[in-house]
């Protein structure tokens, strides 16, 4: 009698090391981003978004972290997309939401743009923050400033209707549909300062205003 293939030595329920399985995900890859000043090395997940920029040809660098929040639903069907025209979209499902997440290295702004939007309200949930040994301030509850010896570093949490909250070290944002984060940093603060970014894109973008609209300013730098 012929013998049947066990279960282990089936070629196709051949199991493959955990470790194995992480490195065959692509959404656990890094991908690059570049503007005329800065270079950022992203790892997106559905759970984990890191962004290590730099100034280019400058070894400072500052590494900034959103860690994003699912409540009781587990995040489904994660996706990055290939990069094009400077940025890296990644979709996923939250329940039956569709989350839509854009990083854009933009040409014309010379800074780092986090755009997260849900088809329905309310999921839109992260916390945000620098990852260094050097002194972080947080202004306006919306604004995180990192002073380094070496490189400084602004990143704007800009709700589209909600507030955020923060602990003196991160910022939250939660139960929003739509929300935009901005990151900048040079190396030189004093020739090539990067604190008024968001007050630069307002009187270009949406002048009437005083804080600019994020929405505005997405609409005319998005991809």
């Amino acid at each position: 009698m012929k013998r049947l293939p066990t279960r282990s030595s089936h070629p196709l329920r051949t199991a493959l090391p955990v470790a194995a399985l992480f490195i065959l995900t692509p959404s656990l890859s890094s991908q690059t981003l570049t503007t005329p000043r800065l270079s950022c090395e992203i790892t997106n997940t559905a759970a984990l978004t890191t962004l290590t920029a730099r100034p280019r040809n400058s070894e400072a660098a500052v590494t900034f972290r959103i860690d994003w929040l699912s409540g009781n639903d587990l995040p489904s069907r994660f996706q990055n997309l290939p990069i094009k025209n400077h940025s890296l979209t990644s979709t996923h499902l939250l329940g039956k939401t569709t989350l839509t997440r854009t990083i854009l290295a933009s040409q014309t702004a010379d800074a780092i743009f986090i755009h997260i939007r849900a088809d329905q309200p309310g999921p839109v949930h992260f916390t945000t923050r620098f990852i260094s040994e050097d002194p972080v301030e947080i202004h306006d509850r919306r604004q995180l400033i990192l002073s380094g010896k070496k490189i400084h570093a602004h990143a704007w949490v800009l709700p589209f209707e909600s507030d955020v909250s923060d602990d003196g070290k991160t910022i939250t944002l939660a139960g929003e549909g739509e929300a935009l984060i901005i990151l900048n940093l040079t190396a030189d603060p004093e020739t090539a300062p990067v604190s008024q970014t968001l007050t630069r894109l307002g009187k270009i973008h949406d002048p009437a205003h005083t804080p600019p609209g994020p929405h505005v300013i997405w609409q005319a730098l998005k991809p």
